[in-house]
């Protein structure tokens, strides 16, 4: 008479150890990725909106809306569009928006408000304005770039 082989079914408690730690390992980097990619996105969206606020205030005093000239106030979590040759938080229709966390921007002192002229739209100041992730070290950052005649670009 045979004797019957013994099996075995499951797993045993190393097999289930390896496993789990392998899924941790995954899930993990999966996480940082996503982390990393919605912090460059948000940054993109960042430089984007004020690039395209700077080109509206300079197309809204080109067209010579309400007869006046336009400009844009960037502070280090949010940027306002103004109506008007000097920027005052009193004005009636000042639009305001906020740099999604953890965005922050920075500029030169001259570049913190910008308006533009009547008839050539030229800009006040000509420089960049710099949108970053403030404590990530080594994430890319976007410059927002105006120059003299108005125009302006994203780099």
């Amino acid at each position: 008479m045979k004797t019957p082989v013994p099996t075995t079914r499951g797993f045993n408690i190393v097999e289930l150890l390896l496993v789990i730690a392998i899924l941790s390992l995954v899930v993990g980097v999966s996480v940082q990725s996503y982390v990393n990619f919605s912090r460059a996105q948000s940054l993109a969206a960042s430089a984007s909106a004020l690039a395209g606020a700077l080109r509206d205030a300079r197309a809204r005093t080109l067209a010579s809306v309400s007869a006046s000239q336009y400009g844009v106030k960037t502070d280090t979590n949010i940027f306002t569009v103004f109506k008007g040759s000097s920027f005052s938080s009193s004005t009636p229709g000042n639009e305001t928006f906020t740099f999604p966390y953890p965005v922050a921007a920075s500029s030169s002192s001259s570049m913190r408000t910008v308006t533009f002229t009547r008839v050539t739209g030229n800009a006040s100041a000509s420089g960049t304005i710099d949108l970053y992730l403030p404590g990530l070290p080594g994430v890319q950052k976007k410059t927002v770039s105006i120059q003299n005649t108005g125009l302006v670009s994203i780099q």
